[in-house]
């Protein structure tokens, strides 16, 4: 007869559990980015640590950690230094050099000003059913003979640092996800490669498992063109974070879209969107 010492499994279970810990995770990063204390919640670990199938190390080292040397790499805390987001009026202004106490001064370009008093980005004061954040994005109000990709994904890394300035604020007040609106109504620029290539990159590398949902209409087939270019530097699982509506997208539409609405929508793009690619091969 086999005997289990139910103390000694207890024991590895424990030790398990908190070698996959927030507090672990953190630990093992803190010497190289000690920015990790104030930038990464223990909720927003354990969503990290959370996702199927993801291992701690491949949280820690892929994830968290890639995420925190690209904000060295983009000079955010520079670029931070510089504007301060106004939430009764959706726009950025800028404050004097000698006024943002940072040693290492950024000067924003002509093209980052233009889109800061755009409002083409900015924080809604309403919540999403769950209490996240939610992000406007109006595609008119770019314009792309004005803003370069550098500056446009600039503006996109201020206004979600102001949105997740919001959550860090407010412990425990709302979700550490945010859920994006993106309205392509009216006339609609093509942005550059690099931009889009950028935006993939923000979702994936920049803030891993901070998107919760892009919500992007009404479409249309510069809109699906547009979504088949950006999926090319999509994972999967960033796929599936984007429903294409045929309306405006609004917190009210959103709501009244099931998950079998929204698969369904997806899914039919993107077979349109294969079925045209396939067809420009042959």
């Amino acid at each position: 007869m086999i005997t289990v010492d139910e103390g000694s499994t207890s024991s590895s279970r424990g030790e398990k559990l908190h070698h996959e810990s927030p507090s672990a995770l953190r630990a093992g990063l803190v010497k190289d980015f000690p920015e990790i204390t104030l930038l990464c919640s223990d909720a927003y670990l354990t969503a990290v640590l959370g996702v199927p199938n993801r291992t701690f190390e491949y949280a820690r080292d892929e994830k968290i950690g890639k995420a925190l040397a690209w904000r060295r790499t983009f000079n955010v805390e520079a670029l931070r230094s510089r504007f301060r987001y106004d939430m009764e009026e959706g726009v950025l202004n800028l404050i004097l050099a000698n006024e943002s106490g940072s040693a290492n001064s950024f000067e924003p370009s002509p093209a980052l000003l233009k889109l800061a008093k755009s409002r083409a980005l900015r924080i809604l004061p309403e919540r999403d059913a769950d209490g996240r954040v939610v992000l406007l994005a109006e595609t008119q109000l770019v314009k792309w003979c004005e803003v370069t990709a550098e500056a446009f994904l600039q503006h996109h890394v201020l206004i979600l640092e102001a949105a997740f300035d919001v959550i860090r604020n407010t412990p425990g007040a709302s979700p550490e996800s945010i859920t994006l609106l993106v309205d392509a109504s009216g006339p609609l620029q093509a942005p550059p490669i690099a931009a889009l290539q950028g935006m993939a990159q923000l979702l994936q590398r920049a803030y891993p498992d901070r998107i919760h949902k892009i919500c992007l209409g009404p479409v249309n087939f510069v809109v699906r063109s547009l979504y088949h270019v950006v999926a090319h530097f999509l994972s999967h699982t960033s796929q599936d974070k984007i429903t294409l509506v045929g309306v405006h997208p609004t917190l009210a539409s959103l709501r009244q879209r099931s998950p079998s609405d929204a698969k369904s929508a997806s899914c039919s793009i993107a077979h349109q969107a294969k079925t045209r690619h396939d067809s420009e091969l042959s």
